[in-house]
């Protein structure tokens, strides 16, 4: 396990508490007050700086930095703290030739797929890291990481084979070709894994990690043993189960078991797939954004458990006016065992009703009553 000098002790009793979840020993839930993240969604535009995602990663570093300084001197929570490379979703799409949008004080957006034939998926060929998209920029930032300042620092964001290969030829022909064209579909999901596992394998080699430890799901830890590996599985709510067990399973399994298993975030409902997940080698744990779904989340949750997967519960700040209410709501549709609790901080927006409303709060005001309402109700 990489941790910073200044907070080893704190970070290994973080880890400690996460592992006693992962061996499904834990009377209470570890939770993250997570006020120190890597992207900007949700963060006050004045808070934001206008180079942010430039190839000099200055004021990435200190906003990130700034970040855990402040963490860690208002909470005693279960965050790890690390840096990380943050360029967007797209980054692995962008070795592909798809197109990356940088917009003012905004996260690099994806542009409109590359690809509209299916011959031309012949054509494509593996990314160079040190050459091709962003991800040369990437290494940069994760060696220049590591030369400024004694944290950790993480692999970018790991999009999943499904969504990088959605990204480069589009949503529309992914779901057409999987049914008119199912060999080159499976053609492309087997370059992107390849690809995939290589870059990640790269990254970890320039950061000093292990293969095996050291991977960050939206900025919890996976504990050593559990695996070394993260990845986005957004488009996972579209589709239906068969397509998925056929199409992404087996690619996603291949990256678990590269790196000795890890997790698989989504955001939504994917309660059609709980087959799929219990059938994914390498799985260890399912992270969530819940989307206040917390009924829906709890029949993933549940079923994850009886197989020993750990499940982390996520989502943006709620409302000040249902703070209580929606962890009261929470520990007891879930319980508290093989549980971590993750709220994200963002004070630009207040999540209720399943819903996303522009906001402007006070960031440690909302993490304070969050942690409050956790410690009330976080109990087996």
């Amino acid at each position: 396990m990489l941790t910073s000098p200044r907070y080893h002790d704190r970070s290994l009793a973080a880890e400690a508490a996460i592992r006693e979840a992962f061996e499904f020993n834990n009377e209470t839930a570890p939770y993250l007050i997570y006020d120190a993240g890597y992207w900007l969604f949700g963060d006050l535009r004045d808070n934001i700086p206008g180079d942010y995602c430039d190839a000099d990663p200055t004021s990435m570093i200190r906003y990130q930095t700034d970040g855990i300084e402040r963490h860690m001197a208002e909470y005693d929570d279960a965050y790890i703290p690390f840096l990380m490379p943050w360029y967007g979703t797209g980054v692995l799409a962008s070795g592909f030739g798809v197109g990356i949008k940088f917009q003012d004080r905004m996260d690099p957006a994806v542009d409109l797929a590359p690809i509209s034939e299916v011959e031309q998926l012949k054509d494509l060929q593996l990314p160079d890291p040190r050459r091709d998209g962003l991800m040369p920029r990437v290494l940069d930032t994760i060696a220049t990481m590591r030369q400024r300042t004694d944290l950790p620092v993480g692999v970018t964001d790991c999009q999943g084979p499904l969504t990088t290969a959605t990204q480069i030829i589009g949503y529309d022909k992914m779901i057409y070709w999987m049914h008119d064209h199912p060999n080159a579909v499976h053609d492309l999901m087997q370059m992107v894994t390849d690809a995939l596992i290589a870059w990640v394998r790269l990254q970890k080699e320039v950061a000093g990690q292990s293969l095996e430890d050291d991977a960050y799901v939206l900025g919890i830890k996976i504990p050593g043993g559990y695996g070394g590996v993260w990845m986005s599985d957004d488009d996972c709510v579209i589709f239906g189960p068969d397509l998925y067990r056929e199409f992404v399973v087996p690619y996603n399994s291949q990256v678990l078991k590269a790196f000795g298993g890890g997790a698989i975030h989504y955001c939504g409902t994917a309660t059609q797939h709980i087959d799929n997940y219990l059938a994914t080698e390498g799985l260890t744990a399912i992270q969530s954004l819940c989307l206040d779904k917390l009924d829906e989340a709890a029949k993933m949750r549940n079923a994850l458990a009886e197989k020993k997967i750990v499940y982390m519960a996520a989502d943006f700040n709620v409302a000040d006016d249902y703070i209580d209410d929606y962890h009261q709501a929470l520990f007891k549709v879930m319980g508290t065992r093989g549980l971590i609790v993750a709220s994200y901080i963002a004070p630009a927006i207040t999540l209720a009703g399943g819903n996303y409303q522009e906001a402007r709060r006070d960031g440690l005001a909302t993490g304070k009553a969050i942690e409050k309402a956790i410690w009330k109700y976080n109990r087996a």
